[in-house]
């Protein structure tokens, strides 16, 4: 690394400014934001659902203690309270292709009954039936070594007791392509479990229609994954039988997601049959049509990832439907009538969305998880201010914007509660690559912010770039405190979107393909140049960080641009990508085959693409200090790919620390672990690019 860092004053680096602020050496700064707020007082809330009979509304909410609890919001006079109904001992999170989701569902009841809700139960893959009103809770399906469920969904009768869900069986799992998956029917009275639809290798969104005579879901085979040649069916459903099986949209590589039935007996699903998935529609017995929404041509709908259970769009009714477009990484939300496909944009302040983070509350509100360029996530009340019954938008424009609706805020996600002055702003980067096939680069680039402090006159802030995982998830723009926390002591950060991210269009994701492993992290290069030249950035103190292919970022970006980076962290990051082949788990067990290799590849060529590709094999490149958080319980990249990395390191005399969490898996949730590893990389950015002390 070069060493042009600009000289600290001889006071120590700290001095008055005119404007009444404190002149200190960035990444010294002090903040409002502590630690003990991020992991101690923060919670994340996920899934809201409402009983469509008495518009009883619940949501998810995981604490820093790792359980996921079930929330009952109610209405206390002009504003919310919350109320937790799920008893200790039970945590609704569920555990199907690793990721989880779809974890509940409220089932139908009678007049006379309280709300019921099915749900997983994380630490014994049980099935349990939740009675709202007494909080006590009844085991459907006794405790499996071998079974797991997600994705419920209940029939729309209140006499009938079947509910559909994914069934994950692990029986005979020598390998983890011999995982079977199914939808299966769940008598909630008796416990039966009928196997319904079987064949593919995985399945999501199974659901009934609202008479209950039919049910839909999506499903797709290896090599592809959720957002790749997935396809969907309906099918008659008959006394418990499903019969008369068709196929209604997904070929040739088209992907279909989030079918949703409406009211006026249409499925309605987001299909990606040009650059960008947009709605469609299919009514039993008739054609399958495009819902062209002009002005959201470069928009995407409807969520595509490795999570089950992702809500992004909501029915309404027959003529109003409600839906997130993601546009260049940020999120809005839209309106529009399914009919005459008017449509406009809602003014909320949320420019990121919760995947499943949104739900219909009647035919004219809804509610919605997300949070703002200074505002945390929180959950939220909407009701559409319409006049006209019929939501005919009635203006000279096909999309306008206004206000057109009343927000109210249910739950937050944080106990603590700050000014929106003290947070950095997101900025939209995109910039044109300079090597490799023509594309743009996109990014959220959040410069240093507290209202206290400047750093010294001269002196330009050490930089912080983010590297999300998935590989082809993305960043939004939306508050995420744990970044705000290093914008507030005076360091810079970008979270790149780089090639491959979803968020931005098919054409964009696909040019991971065959490049994983050097196009993003050409990508990540890229960027840092790109704002040392632009002087936002210190381009001598730069950090690289990430968690799981974020985490492989940061590896290979350390060994095959050594020059660039002055410290890295990496989060259950892949190390070898022949062993993420050998040892992960069925979801991801062909995810490399279309990142890391083409068609026309022999086996030996794929051999050496994997070695190329695996940091550990080029460690000895890595001159910057690295630091490694493993959960030791992590079943999909598993903690030997730490332990390969850190020896290998350590044996040449790098400078490398590994930090173990026991009881933690792909991606760390309890709060005294998140705190810890958050303290192990602060220590690590002050010794390596703000250099302090």
């Amino acid at each position: 690394m070069a060493s042009g860092a600009s000289q600290a004053p001889a006071n120590g680096g700290v001095r008055r400014t005119e404007e009444n602020k404190t002149q200190a050496p960035y990444g010294q700064w002090e903040s409002e934001i502590s630690k003990e707020a991020l992991f101690r007082g923060s919670r994340k809330l996920i899934a809201p659902r409402v009983c469509s009979r008495t518009g009883r509304t619940f949501f998810t909410e995981a604490r820093p203690d790792g359980i996921y609890y079930i929330v009952e919001a109610y209405q206390n006079g002009a504003g919310y309270s919350c109320r937790t109904v799920l008893p200790a001992g039970y945590s609704a999170r569920s555990r199907v292709y690793e990721y989880g989701g779809g974890a509940y569902a409220i089932l139908a009841s009678s007049n006379d009954d309280g709300p019921r809700i099915i749900f997983s139960n994380f630490s014994d893959c049980t099935v349990q039936i939740l009675d709202v009103e007494s909080q006590k809770v009844t085991n459907l399906l006794e405790k499996s070594d071998t079974l797991r469920y997600a994705d419920f969904a209940a029939h729309p009768s209140p006499g009938s007791p079947w509910v559909l869900a994914v069934q994950e069986d692990h029986s005979s799992a020598a390998a983890p392509d011999q995982v079977r998956n199914y939808v299966v029917a769940i008598h909630t009275s008796t416990g039966e479990v009928r196997r319904a639809v079987e064949g593919a290798d995985f399945y999501m969104y199974p659901s009934f229609s609202p008479d209950g005579k039919k049910i839909a879901w999506v499903q797709w085979d290896f090599p592809d994954m959720p957002w790749s040649g997935v396809t969907l069916y309906w099918a008659d459903w008959v006394g418990g039988i499903v019969r008369n099986v068709e196929r209604i949209a997904g070929e040739d590589g088209m992907t279909v997601t989030e079918p949703r039935w409406g009211p006026d007996g249409f499925l309605y699903f987001c299909y990606e049959t040009t650059n960008y998935r947009r709605f469609y529609r299919r009514r039993p017995g008739g054609d399958t049509a495009l819902l062209n929404l002009k002005g959201y041509g470069e928009a995407e709908f409807g969520g595509a990832s490795m999570f089950i259970g992702s809500h992004t769009y909501a029915i309404l009714s027959s003529k109003c439907i409600v839906a997130v477009a993601t546009e260049n990484g940020s999120d809005k939300v839209i309106v529009f009538n399914p009919e005459t496909l008017q449509s406009r944009s809602l003014s909320l302040p949320l420019s990121e969305i919760t995947y499943d983070g949104l739900y219909r509350l009647s035919d004219t509100s809804f509610i919605i998880i997300g949070s703002g360029a200074t505002k945390p996530q929180a959950l939220y009340r909407v009701d559409i201010t319409d006049d006209d019954d019929d939501y005919d938008f009635t203006s000279d424009y096909d999309v306008e914007v206004g206000d057109g609706c009343n927000l109210t805020k249910i739950s937050v996600s944080n106990d603590e509660v700050f000014n929106p002055e003290i947070f950095s702003k997101p900025q939209h980067i995109r910039f044109p690559a300079q090597s490799g096939p023509t594309r743009d680069i996109h990014g959220f680039f959040w410069p240093p912010q507290n209202p206290k402090y400047d750093g010294p006159a001269g002196t330009k802030p050490p930089l912080i770039v983010q590297s999300h995982g998935g590989p082809t998830g993305h960043t939004g723009p939306g508050l995420d405190l744990s970044m705000q926390y290093w914008n507030a002591r005076g360091y810079a950060t970008f979270a790149i979107n780089y090639s491959g991210s979803d968020g931005h269009g098919k054409t964009y994701r696909e040019l991971l393909n065959g490049r994983w492993g050097a196009i993003d992290v050409d990508d990540i290069a890229e960027s840092v140049r790109h704002l040392s030249s632009t002087s936002l950035v210190n381009g001598d103190r730069v950090g690289i960080r990430g968690g799981s292919a974020g985490g492989y970022s940061v590896l290979q970006g350390l060994c095959h641009y050594p020059d660039l980076f002055a410290g890295g962290a990496c989060y259950y990051g892949i190390s070898d990508v022949k062993l993420l082949l050998q040892e992960t788990h069925k979801m991801e067990s062909h995810y490399v085959d279309f990142l890391l290799f083409t068609p026309d590849m022999t086996e030996a060529d794929k051999e050496k693409v994997m070695r190329d590709r695996s940091p550990v094999h080029h460690a000895g490149n890595i001159t910057a200090p690295l630091l490694i958080c493993h959960g030791e319980d992590d079943k999909v990249v598993p903690i030997s790919q730490a332990y390969t990395m850190y020896d290998d390191i350590k044996a040449r005399g790098g400078e490398v620390k590994l930090v173990k969490f026991p009881g933690e898996g792909h991606g760390f949730r309890k709060g005294e672990n998140l705190l810890k590893a958050h303290e192990e990389e602060e220590a690590w950015w002050g010794k390596t690019i703000a250099r302090v002390g």
